[in-house]
């Protein structure tokens, strides 16, 4: 046996070194006869592919490749692809965008019913902003002159005349307590003495507020009895009546008839009250059977300080006494 194995060849050097005189040449050395070699060429359209093609496709070279084998060549790179892509990436955050601002503007819509916002700086004011802009100073609510009593005549006087005293009844006289009541067969009342003066006079005085229903006694269920009394009634508060005893017609400041149930009337005079003339406010309603008088006044504070001829009543009470009348018309028949 050979030392160089059992087949009796001559030493080989796997990597084309040496003297190869015989047996198959090395891997990547030159054929020149003999059995072709792993890799070698042995002529034209044999053996591997030609040298446009790689083995790894990036790697190192076929083995026994060397500074003359030729070098593998990248694939070409796709010259579009890269601009595409970037114009899709810049479409779809056009289009994320578009989205949010749409959802934002429905959101806000919603959120004030539709309502135009205002822009820092300019533009119209919301509706809200000119809702809200008169404040404490907004007018009162026009009176209620289609007011109606809550039952059909005849009617007798409520057992609840405090219910007159509304809410806004309460802020419009700023009323500071519930009234007291007393209930009879022909007439029925609401008063308080708790009430704080207008603006205008001395913060220790105080006002009286007063709310009267009142049948006729001869025939509670009378219309015509009603009108006698509602008539005499307006006589008397304006100094024309011989019963005139606490009024004086030269005190009459305003005496008018108003529009409120069947007819109503109303006057703005002085009230003999015990020696002091101090400003009464009265409103007489008469629905059908049913005669109610509202009487407002002002009082001098008991220290002195202040006196009768110093009171004056708000200017706008003519409109505070007509929706005293609509609140006090809705009890009548309950």
């Amino acid at each position: 046996m050979s030392e160089n194995g059992p087949y009796n060849q001559p030493p080989q050097n796997p990597y084309g070194g040496g003297d190869n005189s015989g047996g198959q040449p090395p891997y990547g050395a030159p054929n020149t006869g003999g059995q072709p070699g792993y890799g070698a060429p042995t002529g034209p359209g044999q053996g591997f592919p030609g040298q446009d093609q790689q083995m790894y496709g990036g790697g190192q070279p076929p083995y026994g490749g060397g500074p003359g084998y030729p070098q593998p060549q990248q694939p070409p790179q796709p010259q579009g692809g890269g601009k595409a892509g970037l114009w899709v990436v810049i479409g779809g955050g056009a289009i994320i965008i578009v989205l949010v601002i749409a959802v934002v503007v429905m959101l806000v819509t919603n959120g004030n019913n539709g309502t135009t916002v205002a822009t820092p700086g300019g533009g119209e004011p919301s509706a809200s902003a000119e809702e809200t802009a008169g404040g404490d100073d907004e007018p009162a609510p026009e009176p209620d002159t289609d007011a109606a009593p809550a039952g059909e005549p005849p009617y007798s006087v409520p057992t609840e005349p405090c219910d007159a005293f509304t809410e806004q009844v309460t802020s419009d006289f700023l009323i500071t307590d519930g009234g007291n009541k007393s209930v009879r067969d022909e007439n029925s009342y609401c008063d308080t003495l708790d009430a704080t003066p207008p603006e205008g006079n001395a913060s220790d005085g105080y006002a009286s507020f007063e709310v009267v229903y009142q049948t006729p006694y001869s025939a509670a269920d009378s219309v015509e009895a009603a009108t006698t009394q509602f008539q005499d009634t307006v006589e008397q508060i304006t100094g024309e009546s011989e019963y005139s005893t606490l009024y004086d017609a030269d005190d009459v400041e305003e005496s008018k008839e108003v529009e409120l149930g069947d007819e109503a009337h109303f006057i703005l005079t002085k009230y003999d009250f015990v020696g002091d003339l101090i400003p009464q406010a009265v409103l007489l309603v008469r629905t059908s059977n049913m005669t109610v008088q509202i009487t407002y006044q002002l009082h001098p504070s008991f220290t002195g300080e202040d006196s009768a001829e110093d009171l004056v009543l708000p200017d706008n009470v003519e409109e505070l006494m007509l929706n005293a009348g609509a609140d006090a018309l809705a009890v009548v028949g309950t």
